[in-house]
């Protein structure tokens, strides 16, 4: 619902910016009220997945301080030594685990990497399980204990599942935590 919200302003912001007559001199109050407005758009789209151990943002100068830091982590930049709020460092350690886990599947052998069904048929599930899409899903592990059955650990956020799926993508067993 958030989301829906959060795309529906950014069309009118955009609608609006659009026909607009273009102009060149902006006060400072104008700025620093279209920049509070983009971070309290990307502040409703960010996901809660991203928060670990009970932490979230007091006030929307740490959600800004926490998204900046996220984003710099998740891109692999440099930790901003000048910025120690907790936001910051919260946001820069959800950033690097979100990096670490979208890799993840990539320094696997081939021979530990489970058949596209399975894969798609886990992301289905844990996508549908946490409520986002499936493009927020990553494969941390998998692993075949048995012929064409596999495990195969996926990761939203902080959180992970492990779901034990056929080679042709039928669920046999789904629970949180890891391999």
């Amino acid at each position: 619902m958030k989301t829906t919200f959060a795309v529906l302003g950014a069309a009118a912001l955009c609608l609006q910016i659009s026909s607009a007559p273009v102009r060149a001199d902006m006060s400072d109050d104008k700025k620093a009220a279209a920049a509070i407005a983009i971070l309290g758009i990307a502040a409703l789209i960010h996901n809660k997945h991203h928060y670990k151990d009970g932490y979230k943002p007091s006030d929307d100068i740490e959600t800004a301080e926490f998204e900046r830091g996220y984003r710099d982590g998740l891109h692999g930049y440099a930790y901003w030594k000048h910025s120690q709020t907790r936001g910051y460092v919260e946001g820069y350690k959800a950033g690097e685990n979100e990096r670490s886990n979208s890799v993840a599947h990539r320094r696997e052998p081939a021979s530990q990497k489970a058949p596209p069904m399975a894969y798609s048929g886990c992301a289905d599930i844990v996508a549908q399980n946490f409520a986002v899409g499936k493009r927020d899903v990553h494969f941390v592990k998998a692993r075949s204990p048995q012929k064409h059955e596999w495990e195969i650990e996926a990761s939203v956020g902080h959180q992970h599942m492990v779901c034990t799926m056929r080679d042709s993508g039928e669920l046999i067993d789904l629970r949180g935590g890891r391999l």
